[in-house]
């Protein structure tokens, strides 16, 4: 509106960028309102020079001028018709200084020869000349030197004239403080509220200079020690004291709150109404969006999200982070600040926590009271709101993440998204911080962490940057690294930190080529071997282990066919196996025997006293017997009845028909819960099923278990179409190469574990185990060894064992008959 009001009075603005040179003169968005509205109402004060209006009138002719304006008239002095800057107002008209000044003096003659020079007022109020000024012929700042040398605090009179000096220059500003510590002689030692603003000053100033027993006065209503420049009751006090006594009824939420500012017809308004007004939003010199500005810099000013707190080292704490007060010599990390908040009894829940609202009429709120949900603008729900539409309506945290306003363009990349601070979307700020995480003090990343660098680049940005900010172990890892030397191996990282801090990070890492591939079942199983072996107290007896351990089940595993991976259970076997070992020993050393002169009978012994789990120990003792170390020993063999661990087939096809119906389980569940009831799949094979492995006809869809695709019945088949479509839907990271698992994990490159997978279908009620064998047993006593090898992918002497199994002794037995 200003704008083209001024093109219209002046053409020759047509050329200049008037926006800009009301950006740069008027700092408030007040100060535009009032002269939007005046210049609506009169336009013709721009050209006809009559002193009229606001000062922003003269203020913004003037720097037009400068610009290039032709037209525009400058206000002269409604007394002496002088082109002067008119900063005073007299009789409804704008007058210069001068004038001003002559009114002033004009109304005040000297009370002792009434001349008209205004040089100040006495004690009593009277105005005083230039001839007569109020501190006669003294000087101010010696006497109040001397009162103030006279008390015992330390100072001699030249230092407490220097401290003076230092923070008032005017005599009459002098002489106010002398009258006042005349007037109350203890406003240095603890009664400063009483006195004028500069006695604050005044006694840092003499602290400053070895003075004691001087107080810096605090406010007397919240005791915080800070500049006392407003008034209350009488006293001294700080602003928020002095804005709790302006309570009224805010004109936008009808709530009697604190005035927190005025709209544009006068009506008083609250705090948060204020911010959430957009009249008062400005652009963002950061992130570029219009919101209300938290703070002021040289670019213009930036909002709450973009305002980047100050590093410093905590004074309370002593942990370098972002801190309040950062400049001064006690800064505090936020959360100390947080800390050190007052507690009270909550005036909405009643009970005692920290104060982190307050009511209007100052009341204490807890935090979960004083931010209570509201209703949504989205969905109607009521929900603690995250976002807020142009307009001002509020969106809970689902409806703020669909609402268009939530995205916003990078000021880095330019992409349209939710940014995640300072006008930086997420991969843009991951990029920055990583950086930041991974340099040492110069700044710099290493050679050998470009690697590392460029694999943390791949995961989703959020997760990376939750590792930043919210996981302190994993940030931990990255800063050791970035203090390290040399390049990042699996040694350097099982060094840092146990294996579940690190997991994801070297499953990125390796994912995106920055590690070599490990098995990391048998590299966690080593691990547990040796600190298993090192709990056996003899020295013979832990070397005896250790050979056993390295050349039997750790060789077995080992010697395993290329890309194929040890699982859980095996894993799981060695450690049972090598656990009762190390127990059997510390079993014979309690009892002061060794396992040279260990007999039979005290093995029997230990066998009987325990789970048959500890019979695992015989391939120990038949290694032992045969190599010398030990006296010929053994123990029984463990025998598995398939036949008893199975389900019947009733709660099998019970089991089928939930999963096949019950839409409230995941997808993930239900389909590996399928291929396990109707083909007998184990977990270990399911979980490394692939989208090569589905073949999709449209109508039907096969799947490839074993050298014959076998077709996928209903409701199964949509079950894994739906698995292929969501395939990157839950992916940690993206390498190309990264097979594309059906049931893909939360680790980048990796399928499911199969134990993972396990867990999760007894948690729903189906015992993978029991249920393979009871599953495998129908499909034997059906069709013949060679299609189940041929569709399921068994070794058909598997499936001739179950056929056996399902069917008595089958063919065999008829041929024993017919040969007896």
């Amino acid at each position: 509106m200003i704008s083209e009001i001024v093109r219209s009075a002046d053409p020759a603005c047509e050329r200049i960028d008037v926006v800009a040179v009301l950006q740069a003169v008027f700092r408030q968005r007040p100060q535009l309102r009032t002269l939007a509205e005046v210049l609506q109402a009169t336009p013709d004060l721009l050209t006809s020079g009559r002193p009229e209006g606001p000062h922003a009138i003269e203020r913004l002719i003037r720097a037009l001028c400068e610009a290039g304006a032709e037209r525009l008239v400058l206000p002269r002095c409604g007394d002496c018709r002088h082109e002067r800057p008119l900063t005073g107002l007299g009789d409804g008209a704008r007058i210069c200084s001068s004038c001003s000044n002559r009114r002033l003096w004009r109304a005040n003659p000297c009370v002792i020869c009434g001349s008209t020079t205004l040089a100040g007022r006495d004690r009593a109020g009277r105005p005083r000349c230039r001839a007569h000024p109020p501190w006669g012929a003294t000087d101010p700042a010696r006497e109040l030197a001397r009162l103030i040398a006279a008390a015992p605090i330390g100072v001699s009179p030249e230092t407490a004239q220097q401290a003076i000096r230092s923070i008032e220059r005017t005599r009459p500003g002098q002489i106010r403080l002398l009258w006042a510590l005349e007037d109350t002689p203890g406003l240095l030692t603890g009664r400063g509220a009483e006195g004028p603003p500069k006695i604050s000053a005044l006694a840092q100033a003499l602290i400053d200079r070895g003075a004691h027993g001087v107080v810096v006065p605090s406010c007397p209503f919240c005791q915080r020690t800070t500049d006392l420049k407003q008034r209350r009751d009488g006293l001294r006090c700080c602003e928020p004291c002095r804005r709790e006594t302006k309570i009224a009824t805010c004109a936008a939420c009808r709530r009697v709150r604190p005035i927190g500012g005025r709209r544009s017809d006068g009506q008083p308004v609250c705090g948060t109404c204020r911010q959430h007004d957009p009249f008062n939003h400005r652009t963002c010199s950061v992130c570029g969006t219009l919101r209300f500005r938290k703070s002021r810099t040289d670019d213009g000013g930036v909002c709450a999200a973009c305002r980047e707190i100050p590093t410093a080292t905590c004074a309370t704490c002593g942990e370098l982070g972002p801190c309040y007060h950062a400049t001064t010599d006690a800064p505090k990390c936020l959360p100390c600040s947080a800390k050190e908040r007052k507690e009270a009894v909550c005036v909405s829940c009643g009970k005692h926590r920290r104060v982190n609202n307050r009511t209007a009429t100052g009341e204490p709120l807890c935090g979960n009271c004083g931010n209570k949900p509201k209703p949504c603008a989205g969905c109607d729900g009521i929900f603690r709101i995250s976002g807020r539409t142009p307009e001002g309506e509020p969106l809970c945290q689902t409806c703020w993440a669909k609402h268009p306003a939530a995205r916003r363009p990078c000021t880095h990349c330019g992409s349209v998204e939710r940014l995640y601070q300072h006008g930086q979307c997420a991969a843009c700020a991951r990029a920055a911080d990583l950086r930041d995480v991974l340099s040492p003090q110069d700044g710099l990343v290493r050679p050998e962490l470009e690697p590392v660098f460029q694999a943390l680049l791949k995961p989703p940005p959020r997760t990376v940057l939750r590792w930043i900010h919210k996981v302190p172990a994993r940030r931990a890892v990255l800063q050791a690294l970035a203090m390290e030397h040399g390049p990042v191996t699996h040694e350097i990282l099982d060094r840092f930190a146990t294996a579940p801090t690190v997991d994801y990070l070297r499953a990125a890492l390796v994912a995106a080529g920055a590690l070599p591939a490990r098995d990391e079942q048998l590299a966690r199983l080593e691990r547990w071997v040796t600190k298993t072996i090192a709990r056996v107290s003899s020295a013979e007896e832990r070397r005896i282990l250790r050979n056993y351990t390295n050349w039997q089940p750790l060789r077995r595993i080992r010697r395993l066919p290329a890309g194929q991976l040890v699982t859980h259970g095996r894993a799981e076997t060695v450690r049972v196996e090598i656990r009762n070992v190390a127990r059997l020993l510390e079993w014979l050393h309690d009892g002061g025997t060794t396992l040279a002169t260990c007999t039979q009978d005290q093995v029997d012994a230990w066998l009987s006293d325990g789970p048959t789990t500890r019979a695992t120990v015989r391939g120990f003792l038949l290694w032992t017997s045969r190599r010398g170390h030990s006296r010929p020993l053994t123990a029984p063999v463990i025998s598995t009845y398939f036949t008893a661990r199975i389900i019947s087939k009733d709660q099998r096809w019970a089991l089928v028909h939930r999963l096949a119906h019950d839409e409230q389980l995941q997808v993930v569940d239900r389909a590996a819960g399928l291929l396990l009831l109707l083909f007998a799949q184990p977990v270990g094979r399911i979980s490394r099923l692939t989208i090569e492995h589905v073949i999709d006809c449209g109508d039907t869809l096969a799947l490839q278990l074993g050298r014959v695709p076998v077709e996928i019945p209903t409701p199964l088949d949509d079950l894994i179409r739906q698995l292929v479509e969501r395939r990157n839907g839950r992916a940690a990271t993206i390498p190309i190469e990264e097979p594309k698992w059906l049931f893909h994990s939360l680790y980048p490159g990796q399928p499911i574990d199969p134990h993972t997978l396990g867990r999760r279908l007894k948690a729903i009620g189906i015992p993978p185990q029991l249920a393979r064998h009871s599953s495998l047993m129908d499909i034997a006593s059906e069709l013949p060894a060679v299609v189940i090898s041929r569709l399921l992918g068994f070794h058909q002497s598997t499936g001739d064992n179950w056929n056996r199994v399902s069917q008595g002794f089958g063919a065999d037995y008829a041929a024993e008959v017919s040969r007896r």
